[in-house]
C-alpha cells in the first residue's frame, strides 16, 4: 500500500493526525439537507445508442443549471441547504443536476452573492465559479483569506472548499444497456480534459502549521446491488509536491467521516510530458495541459487492495459502478488560486477502445 501523500479529501493533510482531520468531501454520503432533493428529469439522462462508447457524466454543459449550497452548520449536525438555483443560459434551473459546495470558506456565499452575468457565480471577492459554453470551460477561483482573516491556519481547522458535484448520476434508474457503460468492469474508461493553473499566490503567515492547496477530482464508486463505496480520486494538483504516487487510505478522524476507502491516482500517472509545474514550482498562468488516461487499470488495483484489506463485499468490478463525482479546490492556509478546466469527459468502452 502506497502512502506517500495525505489528501484533505482522505483522512488528513500532511503532518496532521487522522483523529483531527476536518475535511468535508464525505458530504455526498452524510449530508443532512433541509430542502427536498427529489426532483427528477428524463430529458438529460444519458441516452444509449448503438455505439461502442458512451460519455458518462450527465449534463456536461450545465444545461440543467446548478444548485448553490450553503456552508455546513457544524453546530446543527453539519446540515446545509440549497439557497439558490442558477442557470448558465438565462433559463429556469428547476431540475439542476449540479451542485456548488463551498464548505468552510469564510463568509457564506448565500449572504454575499452578486448577481452577475449568466455564466458566473461569484461573491465578487473570494469565490467564483463560471462556465463558458462557447469554450466548454470551467473556472474555479478561491481566495481563502476570508476564512483565516489574517490568522494562521491552526491544528484541526476545517478546509475551505470550492467544489462542483453530482452525488448521483442516476444509474439505478437506467436500462440494463445503459448500466453496462457505467460498470467499473468496462474494458476501458477514458478520463480526458484540458487543465491550466491560473492565478496562484500564497501568503505564508507565521504560525501556519500546514499550507496545502489541492485541486482534486473524485468519482463515486458504488455497489450495483450492495452498499460498497469508494472515493476514487485523481490528483490533479497539490502545491506540496509534483508527480505524486498513488494514495490509498480510509476516511476517518471526524464525527461525520464515512469510513470509506480512498484510492487516488498519483499525478505521475496523469501527467506525461508536462504538468502544472515548472522548475519544481507551481506554474501559474502557464500553458494548457491535456490529460487523457484510462482509469480502468487503477480500478483493478483499487479492488485488489480493498479486498486484501477486507473492505469490499463484492468480488468483481462488474459489481461496482461509477455513480457520482466532485471536483475542485480543497485548501488549508492563505491562498488565492484559480484553476481552468475545459473539454472534461469520462468515456466508457465496454468492449475496449
Amino acid at each position: 500500500m502506497i502512502l506517500t501523500l495525505l489528501l484533505s479529501a482522505a483522512v488528513s493533510c500532511a503532518g496532521q493526525p487522522a483523529e483531527t482531520a476536518k475535511n468535508d468531501t464525505t458530504a455526498a454520503i452524510t449530508e443532512t439537507v433541509t430542502e427536498t432533493d427529489t426532483e427528477r428529469t428524463t430529458e438529460t439522462e444519458p441516452q444509449i445508442k448503438e455505439a461502442p462508447n458512451m460519455q458518462l457524466i450527465p449534463d456536461l454543459k450545465f444545461e440543467t443549471g446548478m444548485r448553490l449550497l450553503t456552508q455546513k452548520d457544524h453546530k446543527a449536525g453539519d446540515s446545509f441547504k440549497t439557497f439558490k438555483k442558477h442557470s448558465f443560459y438565462g433559463t429556469t434551473a428547476k431540475n439542476a443536476k449540479w451542485r456548488l459546495a463551498q464548505w468552510d470558506s469564510g463568509p457564506d456565499l448565500s449572504e454575499c452573492i452578486i448577481e452577475s452575468n449568466d455564466d458566473t457565480i461569484t461573491d465578487g471577492k473570494w469565490r467564483t465559479f463560471s462556465y463558458n459554453a462557447e469554450e466548454n470551460m470551467m473556472t474555479f477561483r478561491l481566495d481563502t483569506s476570508a476564512y483565516y482573516n489574517g490568522a494562521p491556519a491552526k491544528y484541526g481547522d476545517y478546509w475551505p472548499h470550492l467544489l462542483i458535484e453530482q452525488d448521483d448520476f442516476g444509474v439505478r434508474d437506467m436500462t440494463k444497456k445503459q448500466k453496462a457503460f457505467y460498470s467499473c468492469g468496462s474494458k476501458s474508461i477514458i478520463l480526458s480534459m484540458d487543465i491550466r493553473l491560473g492565478d496562484y499566490s500564497i501568503t505564508p503567515i507565521d504560525g501556519d502549521w500546514v499550507r496545502a492547496a489541492q485541486f482534486l477530482l473524485y468519482f463515486y464508486v458504488k455497489g450495483v446491488s450492495s452498499n460498497d463505496f469508494c472515493w476514487f480520486g485523481v490528483q490533479l494538483f497539490d502545491n506540496r509536491s509534483d508527480m505524486n504516487d498513488n494514495y490509498i487510505g480510509y476516511d476517518g478522524g471526524k464525527a461525520d467521516a464515512s469510513g470509506a476507502m480512498i484510492y487516488s491516482i498519483g499525478s505521475r500517472y496523469i501527467y506525461r510530458d508536462k504538468s502544472l509545474w515548472e522548475y519544481a514550482k507551481p506554474k501559474p498562468n502557464g500553458d494548457w495541459v491535456h490529460i487523457e488516461i484510462d482509469i480502468r487499470p487503477f480500478l483493478d488495483d483499487m479492488l485488489e487492495k480493498g479486498l486484501a484489506d477486507g473492505y469490499f463485499k463484492v468480488k468483481s468490478l462488474d459489481q461496482l459502478c461509477i455513480n457520482g463525482m466532485n471536483m475542485g479546490w480543497e485548501t488549508i492556509g492563505t491562498f488565492d488560486h484559480t484553476m481552468y478546466v475545459k473539454n472534461f469527459s469520462l468515456t466508457s468502452y465496454p468492449e475496449g477502445r
